[in-house]
């Protein structure tokens, strides 16, 4: 019977234990790593929904699954106890972001790796982690930033040259649709154009020119700016 409970790994041998100076090892690497995903997901988090507490639970899981990991050994009784005490805790905080899921990802195979020696292969699947994260974060890769712009204004049909303006808009513009015209009976009439600007860091000169011609007041510009989940 015991030799059956050692093939399992049920037995009270040897073979899970875990040398005080490996461990300690193992545990100081998953907090270094950990503190550095929790770094990096500081730098580059650029969402609405930061949390405190969630960056201390990058590392903080990271050095608990460790831990788990070397308890836990060639044990399968330890594992299915685990398994079960976890399965106890109701975890209800909802990831608003689903880029935080790949950081939470991150800090259990981290752990994982640590908690069984695998030491270079931590570092390794660190390093490439910290690399990719870069540089999506520096390349902004999968943003829509077309520069669409709202503008309305009132102008005065017998003052306003439209050669001028539309000059203006080409300077400024890739594209520009007209999205009503409302004409009143002084000879006034307001204008809404929806723009496709070619950088829209120069929305403010846009504006400046467009009131400074004659004839036009009222200039209000809207910039479609590309928003984060809340």
């Amino acid at each position: 019977m015991e030799s059956f409970l050692s093939s399992m790994g049920l037995g009270g041998g040897d073979v899970a234990t875990l040398a005080i100076h490996d461990a300690a090892t193992g545990l100081l690497l998953a907090f270094i790593l950990g503190q550095l995903a929790a770094w990096l997901y500081v730098y580059t988090h650029e969402g609405l929904s930061y949390s405190r507490a969630f960056v201390q639970s990058i590392i903080l899981l990271t050095v608990i699954l460790s831990l788990g990991m070397m308890i836990i050994g060639n044990n399968i009784a330890i594992a299915f106890g685990l398994i079960g005490a976890l399965a106890v805790i109701r975890f209800r905080n909802i990831l608003k972001d689903t880029r935080d899921t790949a950081f939470i990802f991150f800090t259990l195979v981290t752990g994982l790796a640590t908690g069984t020696q695998r030491y270079p292969l931590a570092v390794l699947g660190a390093v490439v982690f910290c690399i990719v994260c870069l540089y999506l974060h520096w390349t902004q890769f999968g943003s829509r930033r077309t520069g669409d712009g709202f503008m309305r204004f009132r102008l005065s049909i017998d003052d306003v040259e439209q050669g001028v303006l539309q000059e203006i808009f080409r300077r400024y513009c890739r594209a520009t649709w007209i999205v009503s015209q409302r004409y009143h009976e002084n000879k006034q009439a307001e204008m809404a154009y929806r723009l496709d600007m070619r950088n829209p860091s120069n929305a403010d000169e846009l504006v400046r020119e467009i009131h400074g011609i004659d004839g036009i007041s009222n200039v209000s510009f809207v910039l479609q700016e590309e928003q984060g989940e809340v």
